[in-house]
């Protein structure tokens, strides 16, 4: 009698026996064909114009199944795992919320981090979302009810912003939580907003993220500052505490801290230069004509790469000997400190001869540098964008090429428009002048999502990592694939996948 066909399995007649489909399997005949390939969908176009063609989620756990979770051929012969699919089909439908009564509160800067909050239960560990307006202020929000527990509290609810085309509406987000005690106003605009420690909280331990770097761009009558706001105190009636760790005479445009988090870098006007934030010891980096309008380290911290004005991207090695300005340890009473960055009768894009020997292996895009991304998976790599709407991958190793991928569709044409990727480096999002929000495929350089979901441009991003509840709350990401906050003009959005 013929062998019975059993679901997942093939009949080796050789062999005599039955074998899982997953893929060639050693000892199984040689002439056996290999399973046919996974069926391709028609091509389905989304919302914001962008033409696709890709295995819906039901074709890929078959593929996985035949092919085990290896490598998957997508339409442009491209490959790609099973778990980068999945990323794909979960980036290209998300949900967009935006909460209400936020307005100018998240249109500059956006990190989340971890910290220790009182309540009236004890000392109580939870997530928290500090936000960074052009006019200065900084507002903490408590994710769940993490600040639920003060007096004058506010709560904001979430409004569905965008919906996919035939998807249903998710349950409603958990509100978010703030007060006038987490509330703080600074001389001028904030250019940024970076955490300190590790990029992945441990939950066994009891360590959490608990200070931010924060930059302000200064204004006509003093320069912009550097600060550390030290979270790690219990929160009753301020924000915090703050450090200036430096005050400069020029505009401070942006500024990062190193992995480690021993080292502060900060672009300005005339150049870029580095604190250490154990001693406050500042060190000149670079001197340069064009203003520093972006600035990365990467992953090593050896090098600091400076985006300028001009469009060139120059690396600057850390290592090297720079000229050293103790700046003391200030505290908020502290009288104002300045650190002048002298100017000088060269000419040429780079101030002298050394700070050139520096940054000798420059890059150039063809406008100016409003946003850099280094990837923590290989520090060769990085992402640049330029105010003329370019996007490109680049490889420090083969800088003479240029870029090595393009990201096609951003649009921009005079604004500091940021680039984030997400937490497992797969997908890239920017917001466009077009008020649209773009996702792109860091491998293959592919559009994934393309949607207008505000009435102003996001300027502000911030892709968190998925992380353990560290205080048993509802978080917003409990039940999602994926989660990014987005800030504009119009206020904070929370945008996940379906």
């Amino acid at each position: 009698m013929p062998p019975k066909e059993l679901p997942g399995l093939y009949y080796d007649p050789e062999k005599n026996r039955y074998f899982p489909i997953r893929g060639p399997i050693p000892g199984a005949a040689a002439h056996r064909p290999p399973p046919p390939a996974p069926p391709t969908p028609p091509p389905a176009a989304t919302a914001g114009g962008c033409s696709r063609k890709r295995a819906r989620r039901p074709e890929l756990l078959s593929a996985r199944e035949m092919y085990g979770g290896g490598v998957i051929f997508s339409n442009k012969a491209t490959r790609s795992t099973f778990k980068q699919q999945c990323h794909y089909v979960q980036a290209a439908q998300p949900m967009v919320w935006k909460y209400q009564a936020t307005a100018s509160v998240a249109d500059k800067a956006l990190v989340q981090l971890n910290t220790t909050v009182q309540t009236p239960q004890g000392l109580r560990k939870s997530r928290m979302l500090v936000t960074g307006s052009m006019n200065g202020s900084i507002r903490l929000y408590g994710l769940g009810s993490a600040l639920n527990n003060f007096g004058n509290e506010m709560e904001f609810w979430p409004q569905p912003a965008w919906t996919p085309m035939g998807k249903h509406k998710s349950a409603a987000l958990p509100s978010i939580w703030s007060s006038e005690a987490a509330f703080s106003i600074l001389s001028s605009g904030i250019t940024c907003i970076q955490k300190f420690g590790p990029h992945v909280p441990d939950a066994s331990s009891n360590s959490s993220v608990q200070q931010a770097l924060v930059a302000t761009l200064g204004s006509g009558e003093s320069g912009g500052s550097v600060y550390v706001m030290d979270l790690s105190d219990t929160i009753e009636t301020t924000i915090g505490s703050w450090t200036r760790v430096a005050s400069l005479d020029h505009t401070v445009w942006t500024a990062d801290c190193s992995s480690d988090s021993k080292h502060a870098a900060f672009g300005t006007d005339h150049g870029a230069g580095l604190v250490d934030l154990e001693t406050r010891g500042f060190s000149r980096l670079c001197r340069s004509k064009s203003a520093i309008l972006s600035l990365k380290f990467v992953h090593s911290g050896n090098v600091v790469l400076c985006g300028l004005r001009n469009g060139s991207i120059a690396p600057v090695d850390v290592r090297q000997k720079h000229l050293n300005h103790p700046t003391g340890v200030p505290s908020p009473s502290t009288a104002r400190r300045t650190v002048p960055m002298l100017s000088t009768r060269h000419h040429g894009r780079w101030r002298n001869q050394a700070d050139k020997d520096k940054c000798s292996r420059d890059i150039s895009m063809s406008s100016a540098v409003c946003s850099l991304v280094t990837l923590s998976s290989d520090e060769n790599y990085f992402l640049g964008s330029s105010m003329d709407g370019s996007i490109k991958l680049f490889d420090l190793r083969l800088i003479q090429k240029g870029g090595i991928q393009s990201y096609e569709g951003h649009v921009n044409s005079h604004t500091q428009l940021p680039l984030v990727v997400d937490p497992s480096e797969t997908l890239l999002m920017s917001g466009g002048e077009d008020c649209t929000v773009r996702i792109w495929s860091i491998k293959t350089g592919e559009l994934i999502f393309a949607q207008s979901v505000a009435d102003t441009p996001f300027t502000a991003f911030c892709w968190p990592e998925n992380s353990h509840d560290l205080c048993g709350s509802s978080l917003l990401d409990a039940n999602h694939s994926w989660g990014a906050w987005l800030g504009s003009h119009d206020g904070l959005f929370y945008m996940h996948g379906t």
